[in-house]
C-alpha cells in the first residue's frame, strides 16, 4: 500500500504517540510502545512505501545521534579500565561458547530455523546475541536518571567494546579493506578538532548549537569516517568523545539530547518492520528467549569478580540483560556471507523487541529489586576497598549537598561561608570530585540512590540535605532511599522546575522544594534591591 507522505508521516506518529503513551500509563517506558506500533504497522500490511521509506532514514539518523551523545558523556581513558574492557571480552566468549552449545543442542528440535545447523551458523548467531542494546540501556539509564552514575558508565563503556567488536567483523567479514586514505584519519581529526573546538568557542547559545550538533555529527563524523571505508556510526561516536571536555559539552549534549530521542523512535519502530514471524519462528523465539537472562547473569558473575561493589555489578549486568539491535546488523552481515539464512534475522529481532519488554519492568524497579534480594546480591563480593566503596562517615558533616554540578557546587560554596567543616559534597562523578578535592573543599565519591549507602551512615547529627541533581528520578530515587531510615529528624530539600516535579517531591516525603521559576524572580528582585538601597 502506498500513502502520500503527509499522510505517512502523520501515520506512523499518530500510532507511536498512542503506542507510546499506552505503555506510559502502563508503567513500561514509551519505548516498549514504539516496537508495538513497528508490529501494528507491520502487521496491517503497511510497511511499504512511503511509510518505510520515512521511517528507516530517520531510524539511522536516531542511532547516529545516540552515539554522538554518548561520545559527549564518554572519555576515552575510562575505557581501558580492565572492568570494562576484560568484562566485555570474557562475557562475549563465553555467550560465543555457551549459546552455540545450546543452539546446537535444540538444533534436534526439528524447526526450519535449526535445519542443518552448523557449529559455524551457530557461532554467527551466538555472536550475534552477544551484543547488548545501545539504545535501550541509554534510554533506561536516563529514564532512571543513572546515566553519569557510575554503573551507568560502567555499562556504557561495556557497551562501546562490544560496538568495537562488531566494527572489527564487519571490517574483516566483508573482505574489504578501508580506502588508504585511512591513515590520515588520525591528521584529519586532529584538524576537525581544532576546528570544531573553535567554532563552538564562538557560537552563542540559539539555534547555531543544534546546527553544530548535526554538522558535527554527519558531516565532521560520520561522512568522513565513511569517506575512508570505516562505519559512519563509529566517526558520529569519536566525534563527540572528542569534543567531551570542551567547556559547552554539556550544554550542547542538552541540545541534541531530545532530537537523539525523537529520531529514536524510528529506530524502535523500525524493529518491528524486519519481517512477518511464521509459527516455527515464534517457537525458536519463545525457546531462546531465556537466553536473555543467563546472558545477564554471566554479567553479574564476571562484574563481580573485579574490584567493583555488588550492587555496581548487579544495577550494570541489569542494564546490559538485552539483546541488541547491532545483533541485527551483524546478522546482516551472517547472511550476506552464508553463514545464517534470511528468517534468522526476524527471530533476532523479535528476540530483541521482547527482550526489551521483559527487562523494562526488571530496570525500571532495580532498587525494589536490589532491596529485596540484597543479602543474595551482597555476597558476590565482600571486598570493600573498590574504587567505587561509599563513605560510611559523614565526618561530622551537618549539612549535605548531593549532586555538584552548576547549581549544587553554589549551593555547597554558600552554605561553606558560614558552617565551614559542617558541610559535605557528594556525587557520583569521580573525575569532578577529584577536581574539587584538589581546590580543598570538603566532598566525597558516593551513589546515594544506594540504600547501602544509607543502611551505613550515622546521621544523627545531620540537620538538612540538599538535593540539587538536575535529573528529577534520581532526587526522587535518593528520597526513597531517606524515606526508609527510621526516625530522621533532618530536613530534606529539592529543587525543581515544574508544579507537577514539585507534587512529586512533596508526596516522596520533601520538606522543601524550591521551585525556581517562582523563586529567582524574588531573588533577583532582592538582590537588585539590597544593592542599589532602594
Amino acid at each position: 500500500m502506498s500513502l502520500d507522505p503527509f499522510y505517512a508521516d502523520a501515520l506512523w506518529l499518530a500510532i507511536a504517540f498512542i503506542c507510546g503513551l499506552a505503555a506510559k500509563r502502563m508503567g513500561l517506558p514509551p519505548l516498549v510502545g514504539f516496537l508495538v506500533g513497528g508490529f501494528i504497522i507491520n502487521f496491517s500490511g503497511l510497511r511499504h512505501g512511503q511509510l518505510i521509506s520515512a521511517i528507516e532514514p530517520m531510524a539511522d539518523i536516531g542511532v547516529m545521534l545516540l552515539l554522538f551523545t554518548i561520545g559527549l558523556k564518554l572519555k576515552l581513558k575510562s575505557l581501558f579500565k580492565k572492568e570494562i574492557w576484560a568484562s566485555a571480552s570474557i562475557h562475549m566468549i563465553f555467550v560465543v561458547l555457551l549459546f552455540s552449545g545450546v543452539l546446537m543442542l535444540i538444533s534436534y528440535l526439528g524447526l526450519s530455523q535449526l535445519a542443518g545447523m552448523t557449529w559455524a551458523s551457530a557461532a554467527m548467531i551466538s555472536f550475534a546475541l552477544s551484543f547488548s542494546s545501545t539504545v535501550f540501556v541509554v534510554k533506561t539509564l536516563e529514564a532512571r536518571g543513572e546515566f553519569d552514575s557510575y554503573h551507568g558508565k560502567l555499562a556504557i563503556g561495556i557497551l562501546i567494546i562490544q560496538d568495537i567488536f562488531a566494527v572489527l567483523f564487519i571490517a574483516f567479514s566483508d573482505k574489504k579493506l578501508p580506502s588508504p586514505w585511512v591513515f590520515l584519519l588520525p591528521l584529519l581529526l586532529w584538524v576537525l578538532k581544532k576546528v570544531l573546538d573553535k567554532i563552538l568557542d564562538i557560537l552563542e547559545h540559539g539555534e547555531m548549537v543544534p546546527v553544530f550538533g548535526f554538522f558535527a555529527t554527519f558531516i565532521a563524523g560520520a561522512l568522513s569516517f565513511s569517506l575512508v571505508g570505516l562505519k559512519p556510526d563509529l566517526g558520529a561516536l569519536i566525534i563527540g568523545m572528542m569534543l567531551v571536555n570542551h567547556p559547552r559539552s554539556d550544554e550542547l549534549y542538552k541540545r541534541m539530547v531530545e532530537y537523539k530521542d525523537f529520531f529514536l523512535i524510528a529506530f524502535f519502530l523500525n524493529v518491528g518492520l524486519v519481517g512477518l514471524p511464521t509459527f516455527d519462528i515464534l517457537v525458536i523465539t519463545a525457546v531462546l528467549l531465556p537466553l536473555v537472562l543467563i546472558k545477564g547473569g554471566l554479567f553479574v558473575l564476571i562484574l563481580s569478580k573485579f574490584d567493583l561493589q555488588p550492587r555496581t555489578s548487579y544495577l550494570g549486568a541489569l542494564s546490559l540483560t538485552n539483546f541488541s539491535e547491532f545483533g541485527l546488523i551483524v546478522g546482516v552481515v551472517g547472511v550476506s556471507i552464508g553463514l545464517m539464512n534470511t528468517e534468522w534475522l526476524v527471530v533476532m529481532a523479535l528476540l530483541m523487541s521482547f527482550s526489551f519488554v521483559l527487562a523494562a519492568p526488571l530496570n525500571k524497579y532495580s532498587h525494589l529489586i536490589f532491596d529485596k534480594f540484597k543479602s543474595l546480591i551482597l555476597r558476590l563480593n565482600k571486598n570493600r576497598n573498590t574504587v567505587d566503596c561509599e563513605p560510611d562517615d559523614l565526618c561530622g558533616a551537618e549539612f549535605l549537598v548531593i549532586g555538584l554540578g552548576s547549581v549544587g557546587i553554589h549551593t555547597f560554596d554558600s552554605l561553606a561561608e558560614s558552617k565551614n567543616d559542617l558541610v559535605l559534597g557528594l556525587d557520583y562523578d569521580h573525575d569532578l570530585i577529584g577536581g574539587l578535592k584538589a581546590s580543598g573543599k570538603n566532598v566525597l565519591w558516593a551513589d546515594t540512590t544506594d540504600s547501602e549507602f544509607w543502611d551505613n551512615i550515622n546521621t544523627s547529627g545531620l540537620k538538612m540535605v540538599y538535593l540539587t541533581m538536575s535529573d528529577v528520578q534520581t532526587n526522587l530515587n535518593i528520597l526513597e532511599c531517606i524515606n526508609r531510615l527510621e526516625n530522621r529528624d533532618f530536613k530534606v530539600c529539592s529543587i525543581c522546575h515544574y508544579p507537577d516535579e514539585r507534587a512529586k517531591y512533596e508526596k516522596h516525603g520533601a520538606d522543601f522544594v524550591y521551585q525556581f521559576k517562582n523563586y529567582i524572580g524574588q531573588d533577583y528582585v532582592e538582590q537588585a534591591m539590597n544593592l542599589f538601597k532602594v
